[in-house]
């Protein structure tokens, strides 16, 4: 019986823990706010492909057949690739990033997610606080080898006369490729996309890789936080890989879409420290009282 008193003493305890730590109906907790796809890299939802496409050439059906994201932080993205500019140049991409690059995977015709996006982008950029092409730089990459630098061009300058007027527009390109670079690039990444008739199915992130094209960051959702990029771009000029943003808000941190920024969760953390403190006092329970109940020795 005296076995049993612990654990009826934390029972209760544990029971308002596990309430705390519960999400509202209706809300995910590890996934970002304003985003369809879940924070597990899962894409937009009511496309199924009736058949797979073949691979691209070196890569693997596996591979091409992956959608999502599987992060790849501190690991290098492939920065040989050659891409195409506004202009049809050809350009490598390890020209490109020499410095802090926050990497947007997008289709210059998609006109939900991707949009939404690029839009956004335009609205935050100026209010990022750092000096666009000096601190940081931003690359639009389509992964659809239909996609043109004439499509690219004309993007570019939707976005950056709706929104972005007098942010530099060296410090956003807007890039084309053939499928073997793009997916090339893309897999580096970790970003999987799949083509599905007219369009694709694919996940929502940005990708912040540091001067040498090291992986830093992944930012996820359509709606990304001014703050968000400043803090993707001065690790990347560092080297320093960061927790992604939808872990380290899915704990700690919920989203406001009234205020648009994280607001801390009081409830949720303090359900977290409610369960520790019970580990603990249930371990005190079950050492001490064995200690007491031991026969006194002669």
């Amino acid at each position: 019986m005296r076995s049993l008193v612990p654990v009826l003493a934390v029972a209760p305890l544990l029971a308002v823990a596990l309430l705390l730590l519960t999400p509202a109906a209706g809300v995910c907790g590890s996934t970002v706010a304003g985003t369809s796809a879940p924070a597990d890299g899962t894409t937009h939802a009511g496309h199924e492909p009736d058949a797979r496409p073949a691979a691209p050439a070196g890569i693997s059906p596996a591979e091409a057949a992956f959608v999502g994201v599987r992060e790849r932080l501190g690991q290098q993205a492939a920065l040989d690739v050659v891409l195409r500019g506004e202009d049809g140049a050809a350009v490598r991409l390890a020209d490109l990033v020499t410095r802090p690059t926050i990497l947007a995977p997008v289709y210059y015709s998609c006109p939900n997610e991707c949009s939404v996006l690029l839009g956004t982008l335009a609205s935050v950029l100026p209010q990022v606080g750092l000096t666009p092409g000096v601190d940081y730089q931003v690359l639009a990459v389509s992964f659809d080898e239909n996609d043109t630098p004439a499509t690219a061009t004309k993007r570019k300058a939707d976005f950056l006369n709706a929104s972005a007027k007098g942010f530099p527009p060296q410090a956003w390109r807007f890039l084309t490729g053939d499928e073997q670079n793009i997916r090339r690039l893309m897999d580096s990444v970790g970003f999987g996309y799949m083509r599905v008739e007219g369009s694709f199915r694919h996940s929502v992130v940005l990708v912040a890789l540091s001067p040498s094209g090291i992986i830093t960051r992944y930012l996820y959702g359509i709606r990304p936080l001014a703050f968000d990029i400043a803090m993707a771009a001065t690790e990347a000029a560092e080297g320093r890989t960061g927790l992604s943003v939808q872990r380290a808000v899915a704990m700690c941190y919920t989203y406001d879409p009234a205020g648009r920024k994280y607001v801390f969760n009081f409830m949720r953390v303090v359900g977290a420290g409610v369960l520790v403190a019970l580990g603990l006092f249930g371990l005190f329970l079950a050492f001490g009282g064995r200690k007491r109940g031991a026969p006194p020795r002669t």
